[in-house]
Parts: C-alpha cells; sequence; structure tokens
C-alpha cells in the first residue's frame, strides 16, 4: 500500500488536487482513502458530492469511548473512494497540531490499518510548523511526499520548509513538485528555479481554470464533473505518477539562497541603526521575587502549579481551581494530604485547610487539548459560585499554557458576571514560572496583593511571615510561637502566608510588626515584597529555635512594645525550666563525641545544647550547597563551624571514619563502613528555648536502646 502526504501553503490548492488525484485513482479502480489534516475540514468535501463531512475531532469529542466505530468516521466518495476529516478546534482555541495526533491515533486505534486499501492520500496544512501537522512526515506515516506551490515567495517558502521538515525524518521520499498556477508573471519561472536549486523536478502543472470553481459550484471534482477536460488528462497522468513515479531526496535553501534563487536578489546585512525610542519606551520589569532556582537558572526542583497549590490549599474561606488534568491536580493535592499523614504519624496537628481540602479541578482531558479548556473552566466557576463561593485561587498547568487558554479573560468575565466574586489569577502554566518554590512565593504574594486591605489601624500584634504549610511541625511550631508570645501579651494577627484563613490575610496590614519564621528564600522574598509594597516593620531577629535564639527575638519584640521586664522575667521562668530538664539528661551526655555534617547554616541551638552538656565537638561542617534549604545565616557564636563550599563526600564520610565520633548529626542517613550513631537534623526545626534538649533527648533514647533488635533473636 502507498501512503502519499501532499503538502502545501494553506490556500496553495493542495486539497483541490488532492481531492481531484483521489478521484483520478478511484476511476481507475484503485482503492483510495483521502484523510483532511486541515482544522477546515473541506478537503473531501467535492468527493462526497459539496457535503461537509463529520469530523474525527467532533466525533472523539462528541462520543462514548465504548460505542466508538471506524464506520461512524469514514464516509464513501466518487466512485468508492474513502473519505476522511480529521478536523479541529474552533481559531483562536486549543491545539489543532495535537488534533491530528489524536485523529491519527483514533483512527490507529479503531482499526484503519487493516481496511484492504491501495492508497492512503494525506491532504495537510504545509506552513504550520508544529509537531501536529508534522505527523504524516514520520516514517510509519507518508513513504511519499508531494510538494504544492505557486510562484509566490511565500509558499515557495512554506515548499522550502516542507522540505528541510521531510529532510529531518527520512529525506529519500519526496515525490515530486506540483506547480498550481495563481496566474501571475514569472511564477513558472520561480517555481523552476526552485526545483533546480533543490534538485526536485516539476512533476505537473496546473493552471488557473475557472473550470475549477465551475466544478466547485456544483459539488464536484474536476475530474467527475468534466471527464473530458484537459484538467481531467492532467490528474489522470498525475495519478500514473503517484503509483509509478520515482522519489527524491530533500534538499532545502537558507534564507539567504532562497531570497536569490526565487527573487534573484542577494540578502546583505543590514547595519542596524541606533534609534532613541528605548528613551521613552519602559520595559517591563524583572521578576522581583523568585526562588533561588529561578534566580540561578539552575534545574528546577519540583512544579510552580504544585508549590501555589500549597499555599492556597492552606487558606480556609478560600476555593482552589486548578485548571489542569486530573493527574496534575492529584499530585499537587497529595503534597497537602501527605502533609496531613506525616503530621498524624507524628501526632501534630495538620493544617484545617489541608484536612478539609476546598480544592476542584477542571479535568482537562485529551479533548481538553485539541478544543480548549475555556469553556470547562468558566462552567467550573459558574457551578461553584452557584454553591455560594465566592473567593477564588486560579493555578493553571502546563496544558492550559501550552494549548494558550486564556484563563485571566475567563477569570475577568466571571467577576463582572457576578459582583462580589474576587479570583486570584496564578498563571504558573506548570512549571513555565519556575520550580515549586517559584509557585509558593507566586501564590503567597498573590494573596497579599488580591486580599489585603492597606493602612488598617495597628492592633498591637505581629504577623509571623514564611509559614511552611507543608513541613509536618507546621501547626505545633505556629502554636509555640503564639504561646511564647501570649506569655508577653502579644498576639499574632495573621500567618503569612499559610495556615491562615481569608478574613486574616485581609487584615494583614493591622499588624505592627513582623517576623520571619524558620526563614528560608521564601520568607525573605516575602519581606522584601512587605517592605517594598506595604512599608511594613520587620524585626531584625527571626523566630529561632534555642534558649539564646527564642530570648534575641522574644525581646526585640518587647522592646518594639515597651514591655522588656515581662519578656525578661518570662526568659527567667525558661531558662530555670531549661536548667532542670537538662541536669536530668547531662550524666547520659556528658564526655560524648560529636560530628556534625550539616545543610543549615543556622545550627546555633545544636551547638548551645552539646556545650552546656559538656559533650566533645570532633568537628562541625556547613555544605554550602545551591539547593540548600535555610539562607538564614547563623550568628555564629560558635567558631568552630566551617562553611565548606566545594566538598567532596566520599572524603568527608572518610574524615568521619577517622575521628570516630560515638554520634554523626546529619540531614540524612549516610552509608559508613564503622558503626557510629546517627540522628537526623530536622529539615524545618521545631520552635521554642527547649528544641535543643528535645533533640538531646532523641540521642539518649537511640544510645540506650538494644544495638541489635529484639526480634532478631527469634531468627533462625
Amino acid at each position: 500500500m502507498k501512503r502519499i502526504a501532499i503538502y502545501g501553503k494553506g490556500g496553495i490548492g493542495k486539497s483541490t488536487i488532492s481531492s481531484n488525484l483521489t478521484a483520478a485513482l478511484s476511476e481507475k479502480e484503485i482503492k483510495v482513502l483521502q484523510i483532511g489534516c486541515d482544522p477546515k475540514h473541506d478537503s473531501t468535501r467535492l468527493l462526497e458530492g459539496g457535503v461537509d463531512s463529520h469530523t474525527v475531532l467532533d466525533y472523539l469529542k462528541n462520543s462514548v469511548p465504548g460505542d466508538r466505530k471506524l464506520g461512524d468516521i469514514i464516509g464513501q466518495g466518487y466512485k468508492g473512494c474513502l473519505c476522511v476529516e480529521a478536523g479541529g478546534p474552533e481559531p483562536g482555541i486549543g491545539c489543532a497540531g495535537r488534533g491530528i495526533i489524536s485523529a491519527f491515533d483514533l483512527l490507529h486505534e479503531l482499526g484503519l490499518d487493516s481496511i484492504d486499501l491501495d492508497v492512503i492520500i494525506y491532504d495537510v496544512l504545509g506552513d504550520v510548523v508544529c509537531g501536529g501537522f508534522a505527523v504524516p512526515l514520520r516514517n510509519d506515516y507518508a513513504d511519499t511526499v508531494y510538494v504544492v506551490t505557486s510562484g509566490e515567495f511565500m509558499s515557495i517558502y512554506a515548499a522550502n520548509n516542507i522540505l528541510r521538515g521531510t529532510a529531518n525524518y527520512n529525506p529519500d521520499r519526496i515525490g515530486g513538485i506540483i506547480f498550481n498556477s495563481r496566474g501571475e508573471d514569472e511564477e513558472l519561472e520561480r517555481v523552476k528555479r526552485f526545483s533546480d536549486a533543490v534538485g526536485i523536478p516539476i512533476i505537473a502543472k496546473f493552471s488557473r481554470s475557472r473550470t475549477f470553481m465551475e466544478a466547485e459550484q456544483i459539488g464536484k471534482t474536476v475530474v467527475e464533473a468534466f471527464p473530458k477536460s484537459e484538467l481531467h488528462k492532467a490528474f489522470s497522468e498525475l495519478s500514473d505518477h503517484v503509483m509509478n513515479g520515482k522519489k527524491y531526496t530533500a534538499r532545502y535553501l537558507n534564507e539567504q539562497e532562497l531570497e536569490k534563487v526565487v527573487l534573484g536578489k542577494t540578502t546583505t546585512t543590514k547595519k542596524l541603526i541606533k534609534t532613541d525610542i528605548g528613551k521613552t519606551v519602559t520595559p517591563v520589569p524583572k521578576q522581583p521575587y523568585t526562588s533561588r532556582n529561578v534566580e540561578r537558572k539552575e534545574e528546577l526542583h519540583g512544579c510552580a502549579f504544585a508549590g501555589a497549590a500549597t499555599v492556597t490549599d492552606s487558606v480556609t474561606g478560600l476555593t482552589t481551581v486548578l485548571h489542569s488534568p486530573r493527574n496534575c491536580a492529584q499530585f499537587a493535592f497529595q503534597m497537602s494530604s501527605n502533609a496531613v499523614r506525616r503530621s498524624y504519624i507524628m501526632k501534630d496537628k495538620p493544617i484545617k485547610g489541608f484536612l478539609e481540602p476546598d480544592i476542584e479541578c477542571t479535568d482537562m482531558s485529551e479533548s481538553t487539548m485539541i478544543f480548549g479548556g475555556n469553556s470547562k473552566l468558566e462552567e467550573t466557576f459558574d457551578r461553584l459560585i452557584k454553591t455560594g463561593k465566592n473567593n477564588f485561587a486560579l493555578i493553571t498547568s502546563c496544558t492550559s499554557g501550552i494549548i494558550g487558554d486564556d484563563a485571566e479573560g475567563i477569570s475577568r468575565n466571571t467577576e463582572s458576571k457576578y459582583p462580589g466574586v474576587k479570583i486570584l489569577n496564578l498563571i504558573e502554566d506548570g512549571n513555565v514560572k519556575g520550580d515549586f518554590m517559584q509557585g509558593v512565593i507566586d501564590a503567597s504574594i498573590g494573596l497579599m496583593r488580591s486580599y489585603s486591605i492597606k493602612d488598617l489601624p495597628k492592633t498591637r500584634s505581629v504577623n509571623i511571615v514564611g509559614i511552611k504549610t507543608i513541613s509536618t511541625n507546621c501547626i505545633s511550631n505556629n502554636s509555640k510561637t503564639e504561646k511564647l508570645l501570649d506569655m508577653i501579651g502579644i498576639r499574632i494577627n495573621c500567618n503569612c502566608i499559610g495556615n491562615t484563613d481569608i478574613e486574616s490575610i485581609k487584615s494583614m496590614t493591622a499588624a505592627d510588626l513582623n517576623i520571619l519564621i524558620s526563614p528560608d528564600r521564601f520568607a525573605l522574598m516575602l519581606q522584601d515584597f512587605m517592605q517594598n509594597e506595604y512599608q511594613m516593620d520587620f524585626t531584625k531577629n527571626v523566630v529561632r529555635p534555642g534558649l539564646k535564639g527564642t530570648e534575641m527575638w522574644l525581646t526585640e519584640i518587647a522592646e518594639y512594645f515597651g514591655i522588656r521586664e515581662r519578656a525578661e522575667k518570662t526568659m527567667t521562668e525558661i531558662k530555670n525550666a531549661y536548667s532542670d530538664r537538662l541536669a536530668l539528661m547531662k550524666d547520659d551526655l556528658i564526655g560524648q563525641s560529636v560530628y556534625i555534617m550539616s545543610l543549615h547554616k543556622d545550627i546555633d541551638w545544636i551547638l548551645e545544647t552539646i556545650k552546656m552538656a559538656g559533650m566533645n565537638i570532633k568537628r562541625v561542617v556547613v555544605l554550602d550547597r545551591s539547593d540548600y534549604f535555610n539562607d538564614y545565616n547563623t550568628i555564629n557564636d560558635y567558631p568552630e563551624i566551617e562553611f565548606v563550599k566545594d566538598f567532596n563526600i566520599p572524603e568527608m564520610l572518610k574524615d568521619i571514619e577517622e575521628k570516630e565520633p560515638d554520634l554523626l548529626l546529619t540531614q540524612s542517613h549516610v552509608e559508613l563502613k564503622k558503626n557510629i550513631r546517627q540522628s537526623y537534623i530536622p529539615l524545618v526545626p521545631d520552635i521554642g528555648p527547649y528544641t535543643g534538649l528535645d533533640f538531646a533527648e532523641s540521642w539518649i533514647r537511640a544510645d540506650k536502646a538494644p544495638k541489635r533488635e529484639e526480634w532478631r533473636n527469634d531468627v533462625i
């Protein structure tokens, strides 16, 4: 069976050529199937009496998978030829190229390959260069490619691109050039020059003729309508060539060569003349609040779509709409649901928003990829608003960005249609905006911009900035911070942003002061935003673990509000309790040696406990990696801390084994030849003065546990 692709610039007459060729082949009792691969779906119309065919994509959109049959989408035309139209979406919506791929997949699934055929003709748009329209060029589809062109430069330009595209697959498949004249001067000479330059002959010539129009007016091909015409003879000869002609190798010209050959002129590189326009034009500002990966142009760590969802999902009173396929939504949702599961395992309290998620997915499917997702998104908003919801965060996935959905336009129309509805647009398009952390930053800043009310009266309160929503200890860290603040008579106004509600975000500016919690790049970007756009005050110190760390941030806040004495009294009580607990633990810790290999810079709270417990430090190394979690620089009261940028892990492990400490503290388990006890430094440490003591208690428990588990004694 022959598989023929007929390519050409849109409007050049390739569908007319294709349908008349099919008719001519059918008159010779050759079994032909013509597949129209143009969204206009008019390739086979004249073969079927001027009637538009039902397209494959319409069938795919409106039929149930289990009920689909090949006979529903294949029509029969002149002299028994078979006709299929792939179809496409409405202009400006969806992805026509993806539609071609889906149409071919469906034809294959429904058994097209089992039909007894002599020839398949693919009629393909040739001036669109996306992968969908290039499918017939692939080796498992067309074995011969014909290029239709006129003498117009842009038509020859498209023909040259088609040759270039064929060369990207198997270049030895060009059947020839078909010249379809527009009736302009020197057309044939131009095409001849191009033909000679690429070494591919003109195998057929068709002059401009009213006969084509007369046949079209009665809904027939020229071959059927005018069997005694010269055009009928020309198409009959073309059909013979198609069945018996030789093939040529695809060669193409660069743009300078093409202009010289076709237009007879040489292109010279023109020197750019500088203008003053740059002095009057305002450039688009660079994205100011970025993740570390985006700033350094590193490989992306995760997906901005999922990152944004972990923030918006944690905010109660807000509905998160994920404009995505369900598998993307499931991935994003699992970040939240896993946080809930881990919280229960660790006997911590989960975030309310994660526990009772208010998430909707538009469930973009293959059909959405082809026909666009605007209507699905609009229907989703309409349905949710009718249930009483009015605050939304819309997050777009890769699929939405690829097909060019107008998500922001749908949001604007929805807000106009329903007064009182507010939609935050987070056009992440999956990972186009950046990595997971970029999505977290975008969502947090977007929520503040959309919902906070500027210049509210102050309420003797603070905002906690930099909430880690997916950390297991998010709620407990919030609670411990709130308890410490309550001890000096100050309340938390808003958690910025995460583990909060819409009303708290609205009142964000009512706080007198802001303080970072477990600061990383995310928290620092929020601080920059709040200072730049709201002129909000921040403490110098941050909410940190450890005795001294707690004293520093709590005292600074107390001084700001004029209650230093109350803070001093509180810290005295805390220090006494700390000393009492440490006294009970000291006998188990004193004299033991410790080696620390950390990704955190802020490890003063660990060293504080080690020193006070009388333990010996073998070495303290902070590996300064580019994807390193915490950007906060330790106050570094401990000069023994080594900050190492260039490090070799095998050498580090060798050093640990040589120093042979009693205890190794790291972020994760490392494989050592020697049996050295290990304990893991948490990625997000617990807040509060007793964090170091809690950590040390885990060392004691591990040390007292049997070196060999008792169940192993039961193994024979």
